[in-house]
């Protein structure tokens, strides 16, 4: 990304990120491409500075790129032995990466998630008050996820998989957001269908807010025939809401009425099979489950996050659409973010970061040394460890689970983007 100047701009840029929130101005999204002089001038007049993505940008314009970068080159790190470095030298700048830019991406993610969870608090409650609910407020929802989602994609997965206490159908919805549109972008899907799929995501559960708390508060355990057709009436509750309210996308209607259908056809609320349940749907049931097993306090039982893709690998065809389940996995690699992991080495780290291609050789955190003792937190690029052979130095040798090491990721969000202070 480079930074640009309004004044510079030209035709065939694309446009990655705004220097202020986007509502308030002209564009849907903060990211799109310079098609126009009338373009020009709105961002001109809404902005001082632009983030401008160069991969994404008009061919023609890579000699500008290039001497730009070189106007502002740093100075190039020499180090042509990494792999003999020792593990203690953590100033190596392939073995330790930026930390203050992963916290002030953390801070911007964290702003995103408690906004959107304010919001949405609010959504809900006029929903359950009938009271009419803003559209912009909704927008503000919805598209601020999504952009969250373009520019700070592994930051907001971390917070969507902060367990809380008080995990509510506010912050379920919001967690299953943010993975559907990760999953989105993945399948790649346009702006449109992102909108649409965010709005569908944000909102499936809504009809919670008209089942009794006493039953919500079972989830699922011990219900009695009747609080069970009682709880699954959430599907239509939530479809008769998203009908009477201004605004909100169809597939978002029907995703809101048919997230639990299954493909095997023992779902509800008709029983629906294979391709009779709408795309979306099959996309939100998969993320829905996740979500659940993986964060939510209420669920029967909690497992980590590679188990709960194992889970639901072996339930494509049945339960779930075979396809989007492999590409699930494909999005989310098989160390999700979030995950705690043991290297090779002993030490005990979270995942904060992935790459498409390269989910083996994460961003890590490690947050205890091999002997167990909690350590100053360290990010290290495992792709950095990667030898000529394709082997690697430093690798994670296995999933664990949080609890059994003493890991609470909520620890070093709170440390590391200053929640709560």
């Amino acid at each position: 990304m480079i930074k640009f100047d309004t004044a510079d701009i030209e035709i065939g840029m694309f446009v990655s990120a705004l220097d202020r929130p986007w509502v308030g101005t002209p564009f849907l999204f903060q990211s799109f491409l310079i098609r126009s002089e009338k373009q020009i001038r709105q961002l001109q007049e809404y902005c001082k500075t632009v983030e401008i993505d160069e991969n994404k940008s008009h061919p023609s314009l890579a000699n500008k790129f290039f001497l730009y970068k070189c106007r502002h080159a740093a100075p190039k790190v020499e180090n042509e032995n990494v792999l003999a470095a020792s593990r203690q030298e953590v100033t190596n700048p392939l073995f330790r990466t930026n930390d203050k830019q992963f916290e002030e991406e953390l801070g911007v993610a964290r702003q995103v998630y408690e906004n959107t969870t304010a919001t949405l608090h609010t959504v809900l409650d006029n929903f359950r008050l009938n009271k009419e609910v803003n559209p912009v407020e909704l927008k503000t929802c919805v598209h601020g996820v999504i952009d969250g989602v373009m520019h700070n994609p592994s930051t907001l997965a971390l917070f969507s998989n902060l367990k809380s206490k008080q995990q509510d159908t506010a912050r379920h919805s919001l967690n299953v957001c943010i993975l559907c549109l990760l999953f989105g972008r993945h399948l790649g899907f346009n702006e449109q269908q992102l909108s649409d799929l965010g709005y569908a995501a944000l909102l499936h559960d809504v009809g919670e807010i008209k089942v009794p708390q006493a039953v919500l508060d079972k989830h699922s355990r011990g219900l009695s025939p009747e609080e069970k057709k009682e709880m699954e009436m959430h599907t239509q509750y939530g479809s008769e809401i998203l009908a009477k309210t201004a605004g909100i996308p169809k597939v978002a209607i029907e995703v809101a009425r048919s997230h639990h259908e299954r493909v095997n056809g023992k779902g509800y609320p008709k029983g629906l099979k294979d391709q009779e349940i709408n795309y979306f749907s099959r996309l939100v049931s998969i993320v829905d489950v996740y979500e659940i097993v993986t964060n939510h306090p209420g669920a029967t039982v909690h497992i980590s996050c590679s188990e709960a893709l194992k889970s639901i690998y072996m339930m494509r065809g049945s339960f779930f659409d075979r396809e989007l389940v492999e590409e699930f996995i494909k999005c989310l690699g098989i160390y999700p973010v979030g995950s705690v992991v043991e290297l090779n080495s002993g030490e005990i780290a979270i995942v904060i970061s992935n790459k498409p291609g390269k989910h083996l050789l994460p961003t890590i955190m490690v947050v205890k040394d091999s002997k167990g003792v909690h350590s100053q937190p360290q990010i290290v690029n495992l792709e950095h460890f990667k030898e000529t052979e394709g082997l690697s130095k430093l690798y994670i040798a296995k999933v664990i689970d949080p609890d059994s090491v003493g890991i609470d990721l909520s620890d070093y969000m709170i440390r590391e983007a200053g929640m709560g202070r």
